[in-house]
This record gives structure tokens, C-alpha cells and sequence, in this order.
């Protein structure tokens, strides 16, 4: 498969999380919370998918090992809503500042 559609699945994979994120703001958030799970998995193997198209995946730089960080914190951040010790307008919003610190790793791809 080509790059191009590593990419694309990656970004389906990342708006189903946040589709899921959106859920937790819903009273039946239990059964809309499995797009956040289906997305992230999505996600994890269409970034690895591109890692090894890009050559990269044997030695991976120090931008993919704090992507893969970001990317438990968002398969973690639920949890602290559905637990109660955040409300979900907060987890919400921590989600977002992930989400554009994750994007501006796989875009810029800085060299730590």
C-alpha cells in the first residue's frame, strides 16, 4: 500500500477517536465511546504502516517515540472522565491540545 493511504487511514483512524471524544459529551457515551477504541487502533497500525514506508521504523527518532506517549494519553484520557476525576468538557479539551501536539510532530517531525 502506498503512503498516501497509510496517511489517509491515519486520519480516519484519528477522527474516529475524536468522534469518540465528542461521545463522552452524550448521556449514552458508554456505546459511542467504541469509535474512540476502533480509531485509535486504526491509527496505531497506519502509523506504523507509514514508519516503515518511510523507511524509519528500524530507528525511530525521538518526534515517534513521543507520538506513541501521545498516543496512551489519548487512549487513556476516557478513563479520567468516565471515573469522575475530570468532567468531560476538560477531558475534551486535553484531547484537543493532544491532538494538535500530534499533529504538529507528524507534520514538522523536529529533530530533538
Amino acid at each position: 500500500m502506498s503512503l498516501s493511504f497509510y496517511h489517509l487511514l491515519h486520519i480516519l483512524g484519528l477522527i474516529f477517536v475524536f468522534i469518540g471524544f465528542g461521545a463522552l459529551l452524550t448521556p449514552d457515551s458508554r456505546r459511542a465511546m467504541k469509535w474512540h477504541g476502533i480509531g485509535l487502533l486504526i491509527s496505531l497500525v497506519s502509523g506504523f504502516g507509514m514508519l516503515a514506508k518511510m523507511g524509519i521504523f528500524k530507528s525511530m527518532p525521538t518526534w515517534v517515540w513521543v507520538k506513541i506517549g501521545l498516543w496512551l494519553v489519548l487512549g487513556f484520557l476516557p478513563v479520567l472522565s468516565r471515573r469522575g476525576f475530570l468532567p468531560a468538557g476538560v477531558v475534551v479539551l486535553l484531547a484537543a491540545a493532544v491532538g494538535v501536539v500530534l499533529a504538529w510532530l507528524g507534520y514538522l517531525k523536529p529533530a530533538f
